[in-house]
């Protein structure tokens, strides 16, 4: 009978297994005027040019529909400024980071606003620590002595536990019952029993 590979206990299926962490939205901006002398911070200005450049991970509607203006809205610099932290919130929201740069260009009482976004990517956790086998235990087995089982498979303390090693000795049971002509399921059961990388494997043996 094929040897049951269920591996019950947390973590072992995450040896190969990467997390994104969240990148905080920056929330510093950086703004360049065209134009000799800006108008004062609450100065009102028609705003008659909007555009978002940059953004490739949040569409563009979304970012407008954040901003609390459009164009023929009337706003100030402040205001404007106000908007663009509306729409780092919602990159942060998204646990998306970026960086947000403002160009500005003032023709009389009129504003055209360019918000530049340079979006990050999302930085990789680091590997998990490998798994540390403590002891292995065989339990189950009264047909076939456990020091026979012990010298068929090749875990043994101080080794980086794996699935595929484990899967691999519970085969390697699996043979030594199949000599003895004899039936068997196996199921590999890894705990940590100090909630840290260290784990014990036991091979829940039930012979038919």
């Amino acid at each position: 009978m094929k040897p049951t590979s269920r591996f019950a206990f947390a973590g072992l299926a995450l040896v190969a297994g990467t997390a994104l962490l969240p990148v905080s939205a920056t929330t510093g901006f950086t703004g360049a005027a065209f134009a000799a002398s800006a108008p004062a911070p609450d100065a009102p200005l028609k705003l008659k040019v909007l555009k978002v450049q940059g953004n490739k991970a949040i569409p563009t509607a979304d970012i407008m529909a954040a901003l609390p203006y459009h164009v023929g809205d009337t706003v100030t610099r402040e205001t404007l400024d106000a908007g663009v932290q509306k729409v780092a919130e919602l990159y942060k929201a998204k646990n998306m980071g970026a960086k947000f740069s403002e160009k500005e260009r003032f023709v009389k009482n009129t504003v055209q606003f360019y918000l530049v976004i340079e979006e990050q990517e999302p930085s990789a956790a680091p590997a998990p620590a490998p798994f540390v086998l403590d002891k292995v235990v065989f339990t189950g087995n009264r047909k076939v002595p456990t020091s026979e089982l012990e010298a068929a498979t090749s875990l043994r303390p101080g080794a980086t536990v794996t699935a595929a090693a484990a899967s691999a000795d519970a085969a390697a049971i699996q043979k030594v019952y199949q000599k003895h002509n004899l039936g068997v399921q196996i199921q590999p059961v890894a705990t940590q029993p100090n909630h840290d990388n260290h784990v014990v494997l036991t091979y829940q043996i039930t012979e038919k």
